[in-house]
């Protein structure tokens, strides 16, 4: 299988294209990362901003949620663009259905990207941050489901509700069985591949050529 980006399509399709391929690859890899550093399985991702080399935990997430509000300017730039130059959407190829994306885009990116940080910044066990960690992390991983959910390319309609519905339900059972059937870790780090595997369909529908 050989990947390549098409000729045809614009500058700015391919810079989306790489953002979304390194949101994909940060997705799969955070918890695996974590776990090589710190050689054992905590009970959830959180938990491993006590492990001896914090620093690379917020390192982590601290890419991955700079690499989300990236994509987001990435929407807000190409919206403005067109707007100026609406000969631009002319060029690229690209599908009704992905521009209605991109406008919505700008903002869940957004929202994820901010809320990626303050998992980071707030600690998942101290008083009132505790519930400001929480806040985040259901921002991020409930509404990256809902997102999959609701917006994909028709052609991957039920793909994607499939796997929102898995991403829900795994943290679900995880949280109201106390991790006693699978543990917060394992839940998250489903939810997290789920994302990922959203964003390579999305690119694979954008750019890519097998």
């Amino acid at each position: 299988m050989r990947f390549r980006i098409q000729e045809r399509y614009t500058a700015d399709d391919r810079i989306f294209l790489i953002v979304e391929i390194i949101i994909t690859f940060i997705c799969m890899f955070i918890p695996l990362i974590l776990f090589l550093i710190d050689k054992q399985v905590r009970p959830s991702i959180s938990a491993y901003v006590d492990m001896k080399d914090s620093y690379i935990f917020g390192l982590l997430f601290g890419i991955a949620g700079m690499t989300f509000l990236l994509n987001g300017a990435l929407y807000f730039k190409v919206e403005n663009d067109e707007k100026r130059k609406p000969q631009l959407k002319s060029i690229s190829v690209l599908n009704q259905s992905i521009y209605d994306k991109k406008r919505i885009g700008k903002w869940y990116n957004v929202v994820f990207g901010i809320s990626l940080i303050g998992i980071a910044v707030f600690h998942y066990n101290r008083n009132i941050s505790e519930y400001i960690h929480i806040a985040f992390a259901l921002i991020f991983f409930v509404g990256s489901a809902i997102v999959i959910f609701f917006i994909h390319d028709p052609e991957d309609k039920w793909k994607s509700r499939i796997l929102a519905i898995v991403s829900v339900a795994c943290l679900a059972i995880s949280f109201f069985t106390n991790g006693s059937f699978i543990s917060l870790f394992w839940a998250e780090t489903i939810a997290l591949i789920i994302i990922a595997i959203h964003y390579i369909l999305e690119s694979y529908r954008i750019c890519l050529d097998f």
